[in-house]
């Protein structure tokens, strides 16, 4: 896995990259079956550096982009070709495709905007500390254009001890949540989600978290203390909002995408990592994040994480940082942990093990297995 800083990989090696942590699509991988040419000048792309469009058919064209439509990674393309020469653009039919998903992009964040401001008026208004998470956070953080980065919903963090008062809160807004996973367990769930009203079209799903973890919460659980004093403010024209620090929103972000997305990687995700790590101060934060990775269970996942974006988007580890082996060694928990992580989506019966092995002991995961035959029945008999 370890890779020196300033090599640009061969396609081979981009696709020997996934062989193991798979792309999303379907099937899993399927943007790597487009040709060499179109896999390096996608990845010059990302990198902004540009670059002459292979000759292709414009059936090839129009496989790349479909098979790019899960990566939500379209309107990053468009936020760095509209800048280049004209030589190196890809066809007009592909840059009218990625502008039209960059417009999109650009609305939605209008509507976002709305939405996130309504929600942190009315928490700041009842005493309730909020963090944004995950794209939001980014678009906003680490992004030239908050309309390069979308999102599938918005995420929050909240203390365990305001999470009814946040539920009560979305509830008053119109949000509705099926399944309160907090009253269930709050060890075994890291989070819940609430859905906004019908008629509020364009507002996105709220999810609420109670701890920073991926989604199969197997790693320390970072207190959300910790978290909270090192959050850092950010400043936009409509709303002033809190985040994660930047060494810790790189951490979250790659457990969410290799420990909670083992087998189905977006490409916006390792776009995201390589943002988060250009702006960590050298050496400071970069020393941190080194210690960090292994406080958190993240040391494996960090390098995963940071190789993709090496080889994606031309990522330069810093001098000192650009040689995994001087790294501190993964904790004996994330060894043992990382055999059962690569098979998990293949079986059930590993993801229910490593799901299980959050709990503090055995009468809450002997609970946890009640509540699951006892939801398996209530949707059989409905």
């Amino acid at each position: 896995m370890n890779r020196r800083a300033g090599t640009v990989p061969s396609a081979e090696a981009i696709r020997e990259l996934h062989s193991i942590y798979s792309l999303c699509g379907v099937p899993r991988n399927d943007l790597l079956s487009v040709s060499d040419d179109l896999l390096l000048y996608l990845s010059s792309i990302l990198r902004n550096e540009e670059a002459s469009p292979p000759e292709c058919s414009p059936e090839a064209w129009r496989l790349l982009l479909r098979r790019l439509s899960p990566h939500w990674v379209t309107p990053v393309l468009y936020g760095y070709l509209r800048s280049w020469d004209q030589a190196c653009l890809p066809p007009a039919k592909v840059m009218e495709t990625v502008r039209r998903d960059y417009l999109i992009g650009k609305v939605r964040s209008v509507q976002m905007d709305r939405q996130l401001g309504e929600i942190l008026t009315t928490a700041e208004d009842h005493g309730i500390r909020i963090l944004i998470l995950k794209g939001p956070a980014l678009a906003r953080s680490v992004y030239p254009d908050p309309a390069m980065r979308g999102g599938g919903d918005l995420d929050v963090l909240v203390y365990p001890d305001q999470v009814e008062e946040t539920e009560n809160l979305l509830g008053a807004l119109g949000y509705r949540c099926d399944d309160r996973f907090f009253a269930v367990s709050k060890n075994y769930y890291h989070e819940e989600t609430f859905l906004p009203d019908k008629k509020d079209l364009g507002n996105l799903a709220v999810e609420i978290h109670w701890r920073c973890a991926p989604s199969l919460g197997f790693v320390p659980a970072v207190p959300p203390e910790e978290l909270f004093s090192r959050a850092v403010t950010v400043h936009t024209d409509q709303f002033t909002f809190e985040t994660l620090a930047p060494v810790d929103a790189l951490l979250h972000t790659a457990l969410h995408m290799i420990f909670g997305h083992t087998s189905s990687i977006r490409l916006t995700w390792i776009h995201d990592i390589a943002l988060l790590a250009r702006q960590l101060r050298v050496p400071e934060e970069w020393s941190v994040l080194r210690s960090a990775s292994r406080v958190w269970g993240a040391r494996n996942t960090v390098e995963v994480a940071l190789t993709m974006a090496q080889a994606w988007t031309g990522l330069t580890l810093p001098q000192g940082f650009d040689d995994f082996d001087l790294w501190p060694a993964p904790s004996e928990e994330e060894v043992a942990i990382w055999p059962d992580l690569l098979k998990k989506d293949a079986s059930l019966r590993t993801s229910l093990k490593l799901k299980l092995s959050v709990l503090p002991d055995r009468r809450e995961r002997v609970s946890m297995l009640g509540y699951f035959a006892g939801r398996k029945l209530k949707h059989r008999f409905r």
